[in-house]
């Protein structure tokens, strides 16, 4: 054994100051990598944070905060990647220095590892739709969205788990691998609709006109101003006539997620009109039927 030692103590010592030359270089790459992704990402955070909200037509559709979050988690799995990358060769570097075959190693590697992907392929598959759900900015952190089992409030975006909060207050946690369609009600523009049912003896031209003065009063107000995108309220008219009454609609594009309260107050504002001008509103109770 003392021989043995003697006689390959050269190439032992030269073997082990290769394999602490490897890790100590693996740890120095992996740490000037993550330093220029890190700084990177800074960067192009900064960015985000000074460039203002991009704008179409339809309201809104990227502000500041969205594409910061976005930013930050791409930057988060990028530094994820590279870091197991440079340790997985670095590790492989190390075995082969050692004189032992990588081959039979890569081989029951590659069978453990599609073992596992087996075993945690639903975990894959909500990590990749979390990635492509990020880069596609699909949703973010305050949007309301509809994600089919349960819809809320964003709190969180993970890239295995979206967090939501319902009108309820239930915290609702959804895997991203789970989620077929995604309804945003936040991003762009919403609609909001009032129907108002009206005596069927009633002018539709006049009631036409009521319509179309409250909405563009309400349009005009400073105080819901920002409520309202640029376009003009539009009174459809009559949407439909069933019996005794007919229903006629008012239209509106509003800021997203404003459509609730808008139709609130101006269905509020339309009844008091009606009232000033005496068109009868309502849907007349049914023959034979009262107190």
């Amino acid at each position: 054994m003392g021989n043995w030692f003697s006689n390959n103590s050269g190439t032992i010592v030269t073997d082990v100051v290769t394999i602490v030359a490897i890790i100590v270089a693996a740890l120095i790459i992996r740490k000037i990598t993550l330093t220029f992704i890190h700084r990177a990402v800074d960067k192009a955070a900064m960015r985000a944070e000074s460039k203002p909200g991009r704008f179409l037509e339809a309201g809104l559709l990227m502000g500041a905060e969205r594409r910061l979050q976005r930013t930050r988690a791409l930057g988060s799995v990028l530094s994820s990647v590279a870091s197991a990358a440079i340790m997985i060769i670095a590790a492989l570097m190390v075995i082969d220095q050692l004189h032992i075959s990588t081959g039979p190693i890569l081989a029951s590697v590659g069978v453990i590892s599609a073992a596992i992907g087996f075993g945690a392929r639903d975990v894959v598959t909500d990590l990749l739709a979390g990635i492509f759900m990020i880069m596609e900015d699909q949703y973010g952190v305050g949007d309301y969205i509809d994600a089919g089992d349960a819809k809320g409030t964003v709190e969180d975006v993970g890239l295995r788990i979206t967090q939501l909060r319902d009108i309820d207050g239930v915290v609702w946690y959804v895997r991203n691998g789970t989620i077929k369609r995604i309804g945003n009600q936040s991003q762009g523009y919403a609609r909001a609709i009032v129907d108002v049912p009206v005596s069927y003896a009633e002018n539709p031209g006049r009631v036409r006109d009521v319509m179309v003065e409250t909405a563009h009063q309400m349009f005009e107000d400073p105080e819901w101003k920002d409520s309202f995108l640029t376009e003009a309220p539009t009174v459809a008219g009559i949407e439909s006539i069933e019996g005794d009454h007919m229903m006629m609609r008012v239209t509106v594009r509003t800021a997203a997620r404003r459509s609730a309260e808008v139709a609130r107050e101006l269905r509020g504002r339309l009844l008091m009109a009606f009232d000033e001008a005496g068109v009868k509103v309502g849907i007349p109770a049914a023959a034979g039927t009262g107190t």
